[in-house]
């Protein structure tokens, strides 16, 4: 009976409890409408929950939980709710097009047309309301003949009412008829002021019609209507970025990253604000962090790589800009900033790419072409310097400074139209000194010596008092070297500017040029005492006095600035004229991993190495010149070189090769190139760069000498002699003098090729590698006449192996073994470890009977030439037999394979011994 009568109590609860649950969630209902109406929205969520919390298939509280959220603008909470609701088979006719909204703010558009036919059943006006958010649902899924017909359906339904003008303005601003949609919105927002979805299209109709101001008001209005809506706080802040409210802005970026702390877009206002308030290390930073969350717009990448250009971060500024530069204007900044990054970073090649369309019209890109133009010439990219200077000249200017500019510019790069740029912009402008200036000193280098007198002559009339005219004429006066009257005109500038530095420094020249010592001395010193740091003073002290008094003051003046490269290339300059090559080292090297380095650090660094006899050194050097300054044509040809004087032709024409990505077409390199092909008798390819340079602008002399040394390895002498000797006659030098010696022997005129070189050695005495040549040619035809070049080349070489070792040879032959002992002790010195050396030591011993000298001597020989030398092994039998070893000598003669008849009639006459 207890067990029974627990049953009925606890079914009396669960049927109480039912009661009450079926009136608190009513209540809670009732509550919530009741909140509602009072507009206390928090208050209205909570007794909407309450109610779900006791009945979650409550499809009444879950569509009013919906609306409400959908009111707040938080679409996500809105769709969950109302999509509920519709599963609960919720009948209000607001369900459909309140979901319809729901769902175009979490951008399921598809979801939004699938309702289509459920909105069918609605009356006019909700499915009016539905359809304007089909319009939209439609236009972003890029359907727009379905938004065209919803829009005449919804025109249909209720025309004038305000969802079929919203869906009319949706396809309006589609259609990119901005004014006929803002129009449309105006009569929405005149029927409900605050309806938001014309707020928002307002604000994006302003937008694009650059409207900032009344975007941001749209946008303002729309979070008053709905405050919970996170995009349209992106939307406001970038309207008050533009419409130039940068701070209200920032601050919006600041409330939004507060919450996400790496919202890319407020990221990305914030970094906007940054970069225009010069703040660039933050914006940088921001812009970065933006992008790596995946916010790649234009914009942005804009403002990153612009940051990165004013922190001096090429590679970053490069990375970005390079990205977006194809959607760059032709004249925006960016272009430029691109640009100069591409310089900095060596991509030189790349710029006038960048640059394409930039035409220089205006002053201030003309002067940045020209700008470029000076860097790419420093950097030794002439040619790419010369197409922005002919794009700074693209349109015709009638601007002074812009034609000095390009006048300096063609002049620097030898061409002589530059004069007449100066010209020009003397004429535009008659006070614009610097140009005048330019043009007088440019007339003097010209030899063009009246012009320079004439602006001389109008510079003393126009300016008496200043000491500029007196300092030209006395330029003029020591161009004629007339230097009295340039002495006078010197005086006449210092007493009208005392110790004017140009003055000073050109009495100092004229006291040089005149080698006069005592005044050299003393004017120095007056002007080291005034200008103790200037370079161009410090040079000329030390070239009068080249000792260690005039090395301190460079000293001084390079440790007071020890950054300073060209204090530190005059210190180091100074150093090396001295001997004192590892202090010169130890300066240089603090600016190895300097960018851009000047030609002149390069070429001294790379001369401190070879007196240093570091070769390895030297180089990596050149590997480094070439590195950082692809396009100084000089490492190419020194780093070939290099390589060649090895003997390594292949690693020589890669190095040629490498150079050619810098400079096409450049003739120098096709030379040295065609010079590697003939050495290493590559005859095909040799041909083949033949045809290209034959049409180019080369001396004809040379060409006849390259062509002639194609012939000769084609064996075809005949034709190459004569080509060889037009060549060395135009070209008559050490080495054409063996080109033609050699096309001789191949034409088996070596008398010629004799005398050839006897008349060479008339006009050049000392030239040791042509006596050497000229003595090998005699051997075996007049060996006297090889033995007496041989002994002149001696006394210049007392030291030289081959000329020692054939002078013992020789001598040997004719019976004076005791010179012929001393030269080859001489040779042996240094040669060693050549076997041709240590068997002519072998055969001398032999003769002054040294039995047991020659045999270890010749046994050495033997094993050097790995037993491959014919004649080293005929001799080592020969003195084997003279050691009575005949056994020995009997294998070596059996092993021997003679090549020459000479070869086996001594080998017959050894074994004939035996």
């Amino acid at each position: 009976m207890k067990f029974v009568k627990a049953t009925i109590c606890l079914s009396v609860l669960l049927a109480l409890s039912a009661c009450s649950e079926k009136e608190t969630v009513d209540s809670h209902l009732t509550s919530a409408k009741s909140y509602l109406a009072e507009n206390k929205v928090n208050e209205s969520i909570i007794a909407l929950k309450n109610a779900i919390r006791i009945d979650v298939k409550n499809a009444e509280a879950r569509f009013l939980l919906g609306k409400v959220y959908l009111e707040l603008g938080d679409g996500v909470a809105a769709e969950k709710e109302l999509s509920r609701a519709k599963s609960l088979k919720y009948q209000g006719k607001e369900l459909i097009p309140l979901l319809a909204r729901a769902l175009i703010l979490t951008e399921a558009d598809d979801d939004v047309i699938a309702l289509s036919t459920e909105a069918n059943s609605l009356d006019k006006e909700q499915h009016s309301h539905f359809l304007a958010y089909k319009t939209l649902a439609a236009l972003r899924s890029e359907n727009i003949e379905l938004a065209k017909e919803t829009v005449a359906s919804a025109q249909s339904l209720t025309e004038q009412g305000q969802y079929s003008l919203l869906a009319q303005a949706y396809l309006q601003l589609a259609e990119n008829e901005n004014e006929q949609a803002d129009l449309l919105v105006k009569r929405v927002l005149t029927i409900d002021e605050n309806q938001p979805d014309a707020l928002m299209l307002q604000g994006q109709i302003a937008t694009v019609m650059k409207d900032y101001s009344l975007a941001s008001e749209s946008y303002k209005r729309y979070i008053q209507q709905q405050p919970r809506s996170g995009v349209v706080q992106l939307l406001l802040a970038d309207s008050l970025l533009k419409a130039g409210e940068s701070e209200e802005a920032e601050k919006l970026a600041d409330t939004i990253l507060a919450k996400v702390a790496n919202q890319p877009f407020a990221l990305y206002i914030k970094a906007m604000v940054r970069f225009e308030e010069q703040d660039y290390k933050v914006a940088s930073e921001l812009a970065e962090r933006a992008l790596s969350n995946n916010f790649n717009q234009f914009s942005l990448k804009l403002v990153a790589g612009a940051s990165a250009f004013y922190l001096n971060n090429w590679e970053q500024c490069y990375y970005h800009l390079n990205s977006i530069v194809k959607y760059l204007p032709a004249e925006h900044q960016g272009r430029r900033m691109l640009a100069v990054s591409q310089l900095e970073l060596g991509l030189v090649d790349e710029i006038s790419a960048t640059l394409g369309d930039f035409n220089g019209e205006k002053e201030a890109d003309a002067q940045f072409l020209s700008s470029l133009s000076f860097k790419l010439l420093e950097l030794g990219a002439t040619e790419e310097a010369k197409k922005l200077l002919v794009q700074s000249q693209a349109q015709p200017t009638g601007d002074a400074n812009q034609n000095a500019r390009q006048g300096i510019l063609k002049l620097m790069m030898n061409d002589p139209s530059g004069m007449q740029d100066l010209k020009d912009a003397v004429k535009i402008n008659p006070e614009f000194v610097e140009a005048e200036l330019a043009l007088a000193y440019a007339s003097l280098q010209a030899n063009d010596v009246e012009q320079a007198k004439n602006i001389a002559n109008k510079w003393q009339e126009k300016y008496p008092e200043k000491a500029g005219g007196f300092n030209l004429m006395a330029s003029v006066h020591i161009k004629q070297q007339d230097f009295s009257k340039a002495e006078q005109l010197l005086e006449q500038s210092l007493e009208k500017e005392s110790n004017n530095l140009f003055a000073l420094t050109e009495q100092l020249r004229i006291a040089r040029l005149q080698q006069n010592d005592e005044l050299s001395k003393q004017r120095a010193d007056n002007l080291i005492s005034l200008y103790p740091q200037h370079n161009k003073v410090l040079r000329h002290y030390f070239g009068v006095y080249k000792n260690e008094q005039a090395l301190s003051k460079l000293a001084e003046a390079y440790q007071a600035k020890p950054t300073d490269l060209q204090k530190a290339l005059l210190y180091s300059e100074a150093l090396l004229s001295l001997n004192e090559i590892k202090k010169a080292q130890n300066v240089l090297v603090n600016f190895e991993n300097d960018k851009q380095l000047p030609k002149r650090f390069w070429q001294v660094l790379v001369l401190t190495y070879k007196q240093l006899q570091e070769q390895g050194r030297v180089q990596s050097t050149l590997e480094q010149w070439m590195k950082q300054s692809p396009y100084h044509l000089e490492p190419v040809i020194l780093l070939a070189d290099y390589y060649a004087n090895q003997r390594n032709f292949e690693r020589a024409l890669s190095v040629i090769k490498r150079g050619f990505d810098s400079h096409p077409d450049n003739v120098i390199l096709q030379l040295l190139k065609m010079q590697l092909l003939l050495n290493s008798k590559q005859l095909q390819p040799a041909k083949e760069l033949y045809q290209t340079i034959a049409v180019r602008d080369v001396d004809d002399n040379l060409k006849q000498g390259l062509l002639g040394r194609i012939l000769m390895l084609e064996g075809k002498f005949v034709q190459a002699v004569p080509k060889m000797e037009n060549f060395y006659k135009a070209y008559t030098n050490s080495q054409n003098a063996i080109y033609l010696a050699a096309a001789y022997m191949g034409n088996n005129e070596k008398n010629k090729a004799q005398n050839h070189l006897v008349t060479y050695l008339k006009a050049n005495p000392d030239d040791v590698r042509i006596k050497a040549l000229l003595a090998n040619l005699y051997l075996g035809d007049n060996n006297d006449k090889a033995l007496d070049v041989y002994a002149d080349i001696i006394k210049a070489q007392p030291n030289n192996v081959l000329v020692n070792n054939n002078l013992a040879w020789l001598y040997l032959e004719q019976g004076e073994v005791d010179k012929a002992l001393f030269h080859a002790k001489a040779a042996i010195k240094s040669g060693e470890s050549i076997p041709n050396v240590v068997d002519t030591y072998a055969k001398v011993l032999l003769k002054k009977g040294d039995l047991t000298g020659a045999l270890s001597q010749s046994s050495r020989a033997s094993e050097l030439a790995k037993g491959k030398d014919v004649d080293i092994e005929l001799n080592y039998a020969e003195i084997l037999i003279a050691n009575s070893r005949q056994s020995e000598a009997r294998k070596i003669i059996k092993k021997i394979t003679t090549k020459t008849a000479a070869q086996n009639e001594r080998k017959t006459q050894l074994s004939n011994q035996l």
